[in-house]
Order: structure tokens, then C-alpha cells, then sequence
């Protein structure tokens, strides 16, 4: 008997029943783990304790490990872009948009590399956040392409502007802070300081 197959065993005996939320709870779990422990250290066992159920109840909504990783990645983006759209309301204007979208990209990053060191020690991460990078681009291109319609019509940008190129443009922006630690011109560790940059220059080359 395999380890997963005696814990969906065990997992039954204990009369642990499935929840709507369970695969949330488990997934927020995972996120909170790589906060604390990195993706590199972080076990099944590690999620199951923090989620407050067994290792089989786990098993049950992911197939392994590697599928876990990958579902707590997407949740985690699906979190950050619940947090940047509430940032985003009230500002009138793409540059101010887009600058608040930097914003909560740059202390959402600051606070991991704060906390826990991922972004420096954590191998796993690395290669996620790598092998993730066209989806994340992708995603946060989708995110965008409302909001630069809406730019577009009220003249902000060109009227001939590709509004799917324009987006993706801006994505590629802010996805580049994942991947530097130090800027030249402006303090990347100051989100205030980040999104002044990107409100200053971003939506410029698309008027």
C-alpha cells in the first residue's frame, strides 16, 4: 500500500467530511506555507497541518504534490488580482490604474522577500515563477485589456492603438519587478516610489 493510498485509508476512517470550501482552505494553506517555509521545503504534511486536515484529504482534491504547487500558484495569482482591482478603484485615469496595479505588485514582493528570503534562496520558486512567466503575462494581459478599452475610449491613448498589444505591453512591465532587485532611476523597494515610475512613463508610449 502506497503512503498517499493509506492516508485516503486513514482520511475515511476519521469521517472528515468534504466541504465547498475545503480546496480553498487548502490552497490558502499552501500559500501561507511558502510564506513561511519557501515552495523548496514545503511537504504535504506541511499544508495538511496548516489547512487543519489530514494529508489524505489533501490527496483527495490533488493528485501529488507537483499538481498542488501549480493549483496554490494559480489561487495565489487569482488572490493578487482580487487585491490589485480593489486598488484600481477610484483612480480616473490607465496611468493611475496601472501605477496602483505596480503598487501592490511591489509590496506584495517586498513583504515575501521580507518575511521568508524566497525570492533569493528559494530554487523551486524560481523555477515556477520562470516556467509560469508566459501564463502570468497572459493573465495579467486578460486583466488589463478592460481597462485600456476603457483608457482608449476616453482618449487617453491613441485611437489606433492595438488594445491587446497595448495591454499585454503594460503586463510585461509590471511583471519585470518579479524578476530584478534594484533600479537605477527610482527605489524598488519604495511601492510609492514604483508606482510614481510606472504612472510617469508606462501609458506614455501608447499615446
Amino acid at each position: 500500500m502506497t503512503v498517499q493510498q493509506s492516508d485516503r485509508d486513514t482520511d475515511t476512517a476519521t469521517g472528515e467530511v468534504d466541504e465547498p470550501d475545503r480546496r480553498d482552505q487548502i490552497l490558502e494553506a499552501a500559500n501561507e506555507c511558502f510564506a513561511q517555509l519557501g515552495i523548496q521545503r514545503t511537504s504535504v504534511q506541511d499544508v495538511a497541518r496548516q489547512a487543519a486536515v489530514s494529508r489524505g484529504t489533501v490527496y483527495r482534491y490533488f493528485a501529488d504534490r507537483t499538481v498542488l504547487i501549480s493549483a496554490a500558484i494559480e489561487w495565489g495569482a487569482q488572490r493578487f488580482y482580487q487585491q490589485v482591482a480593489l486598488a484600481m478603484e477610484g483612480k480616473t485615469t490607465l496611468a493611475e490604474q496601472v501605477g496602483a496595479m505596480a503598487e501592490t505588485h511591489a509590496a506584495i514582493l517586498i513583504d515575501h522577500r521580507t518575511r521568508n528570503r524566497l525570492m533569493s534562496e528559494d530554487a523551486e520558486l524560481i523555477r515556477h515563477m520562470i516556467a509560469d512567466g508566459d501564463a502570468a503575462v497572459r493573465r495579467a494581459t486578460a486583466f488589463l485589456m478592460p481597462y485600456v478599452a476603457d483608457a482608449r475610449a476616453r482618449g487617453e491613448v491613441g485611437a489606433g492603438v492595438d488594445i491587446l498589444a497595448a495591454s499585454e505591453w503594460l503586463a510585461r512591465i509590471v511583471y519585470s519587478f518579479y524578476t530584478v532587485r534594484e533600479a537605477q532611476s527610482f527605489d524598488i523597494n519604495d511601492p510609492k516610489t514604483v508606482r510614481r515610475y510606472v504612472e510617469n512613463f508606462a501609458v506614455n508610449g501608447l499615446r
